[in-house]
């Protein structure tokens, strides 16, 4: 759809004060518009310097040495110390009699 004639002037009128008031910014307007235009989805992309890749590649690279030594020093742990709520007999190793039972006695043993 095209501008009609009375669009066409104000905006050719916009355009002229704009000159008038600031000539700067008209110069700058007028270098972007003589820049050759990209067409690609490129021309909305944010340009990232050599060093910006180069630090995310070391932090990537970091994080993943600590991953990786995390991995590998949880394997190494140990097994608590034994519990000692049993009782005397228990700490020993030795079994214990039932309450009761004179020791030395030998108890029968349990049905399976």
């Amino acid at each position: 759809m095209s501008l009609s004639d009375w669009e066409r002037r104000a905006l050719a009128e916009m355009e002229q004060e704009l000159r008038r008031e600031d000539p700067p910014f008209a110069h700058r307007i007028d270098a972007l518009n003589a820049s050759p235009c990209r067409l690609s989805p490129q021309r909305f992309a944010c340009q990232v310097s050599a060093c910006e890749v180069v630090c995310v590649f070391l932090t990537v690279v970091v994080l993943v040495g600590l991953c990786v030594l995390v991995i590998l020093t949880a394997g190494t742990r140990q097994a608590p110390p034994p519990s000692r709520i049993g009782g005397p007999g228990m700490a020993t190793g030795q079994p214990v009699a039932p309450p009761g039972a004179r020791a030395g006695t030998p108890q029968p043993a349990a049905p399976p």
